[in-house]
């Protein structure tokens, strides 16, 4: 029955047709189970940073504050299809605000045009937003000037603004706190001619906050008249009184050589030097002294008003023992020429670092600051010492620091310092201190932040 069988060509056809169906169906199987597997196993999650949220408002007649400019995305799903997701970013997170109405309210935010394999997540999923009525005004500009926008001996007269007024919009409600609107000048080009540069406006309340409102324009153009007043006159330091019995003055040494006398000009034709006393009586060893710059007869004013004094000491008894020791060398090599080596060595020299950065630490991760003067954040550093020492010194080694560990909520002042310079150079920093305005950070998330 067999032999009959297989000498059959037609049962050996039907035979080798099932047996390749079978293979056929058996590898399909294992492939369909495959697929599966491989899909299943290859999910993936993705962390979106810095995500842009739209809003969506009546924009004409209403103004929107609270909603975030970005948010964080959290995509999971199959991984190609998130990887996609992540580096085209073809989704928008939104807040639709359509018809939202006048006042403070919870929104949730959305996302539109990801795919429906992906679980997406929003952080923040919700905000508070306040709706107002969008109000436009116009206001005057004032304008500050910084002090080093005029040099020495110069002074500024009224600027002259272009536009005079600007158009500030906003919530209705923060558009009644404003109180002040000023475009600041940060320029440090020391000025002796009349000149014209652009200031930006910024608006603030009564409390000197900054007030989250749109300004248009952004810029305004100043121009600044600038006349001559004074004279340049070279100062002279004049030792007062006599220090500790053991102490001798050996050097005394102005941060400036000579300051500017402003006044007519037949009072300033008379005007020569300045002569300033230095009263070293309590002084008990090496000291910067702070002294005001005396008014001469009939002048006006003088810039600046005080001067920072280097004043070094020595005791007595080293400086019997250098004399002496000094005395010995010369009569043991009275060919050496060591009287101009000390001199040498012993040289003043000054050197400025203009434009120096104000750079602020210690500040509580509570609060933010924000600088008032100096307006641009820059400072002027004059350093005073030994000139094979000064020489070496490099505006790259020296940082200028407002310490702002003891600041407290509200407007705040302290004095600047300079580090990286070594201790037998002595410094000027002008202006010597720099004014804040302090705010805490929970008190800051109340005011409304500007919609993108």
């Amino acid at each position: 029955m067999m032999d009959r069988i297989l000498n059959n060509k037609w049962s050996i056809r039907i035979i080798a047709l099932l047996l390749a169906a079978i293979l056929f169906t058996s590898v399909n199987a294992n492939n369909n189970n495959a697929t599966t597997f491989s899909t299943t196993s290859s999910s993936d999650t993705e962390v979106i940073e810095n995500v842009p949220v739209k809003v969506y408002y009546d924009k004409t007649n209403l103004y929107i504050s609270g909603v975030p400019e970005t948010v964080t995305v959290t995509l999971s799903g199959p991984r190609s299809i998130v990887q996609s997701a992540k580096a085209q970013q073809d989704f928008t997170v939104y807040a639709d605000l359509k018809n939202a109405s006048i006042g403070t309210q919870e929104v949730k935010l959305k996302v539109k045009d990801a795919s429906d394999r992906l679980k997406v997540k929003i952080n923040p999923a919700t905000v508070n937003v306040n709706v107002q009525e969008k109000v436009t005004k116009k206001f005057s500009v004032d304008v500050e000037l910084s002090k080093s926008v005029v040099a020495d001996g110069y002074q500024a007269g009224t600027p002259i603004i272009d536009p005079k007024k600007i158009s500030i919009t906003g919530a209705k409600d923060t558009i009644e706190q404003i109180a002040y609107v000023k475009a600041t000048l940060e320029n440090d080009g020391k000025h002796k001619s009349e000149f014209t540069d652009k200031a930006t406006v910024s608006v603030f309340d009564s409390n000197l906050n900054k007030l989250d409102v749109d300004v248009s324009p952004q810029e305004v153009e100043v121009t600044v008249p600038v006349k001559k007043v004074g004279k340049s006159v070279p100062i002279k330091i004049k030792q007062e009184g006599t220090p500790e019995s053991d102490i001798e003055i050996s050097s005394m040494t102005p941060d400036k050589v000579e300051v500017v006398v402003v006044g007519d000009d037949t009072v300033l034709d008379k005007i020569k030097e300045i002569e300033i006393p230095i009263d070293v009586t309590k002084i008990k060893a090496d000291t910067v002294k702070e002294v005001t710059v005396p008014v001469p007869t009939g002048a006006k004013s003088v810039q600046p008003t005080t001067i920072e004094v280097k004043i070094k000491t020595v005791k007595k008894s080293e400086a019997t023992n250098k004399t002496t020791t000094s005395k010995e060398e010369n009569t043991t090599n009275p060919d050496e020429n060591t009287t101009d080596d000390s001199e040498e060595k012993d040289t003043k020299i000054s050197k400025s670092f203009p434009n120096m950065q104000v750079y602020v630490s210690g500040l509580k991760n509570t609060f933010d600051s924000q600088m008032v003067t100096p307006a641009n954040g820059k400072v002027s550093v004059t350093i005073t010492g030994e000139k094979k020492i000064v020489d070496d010194i490099a505006v790259k080694d020296l940082s200028v620091i407002a310490n702002l560990s003891k600041s407290k909520a509200g407007d705040y002042s302290v004095p600047l310092e300079l580090t990286g310079l070594p201790d037998n150079v002595a410094y000027v920093i002008n202006p010597t201190k720099a004014d804040f305005i302090i705010t805490e950070k929970e008190a800051q998330n109340t005011v409304p932040s500007k919609n993108t």
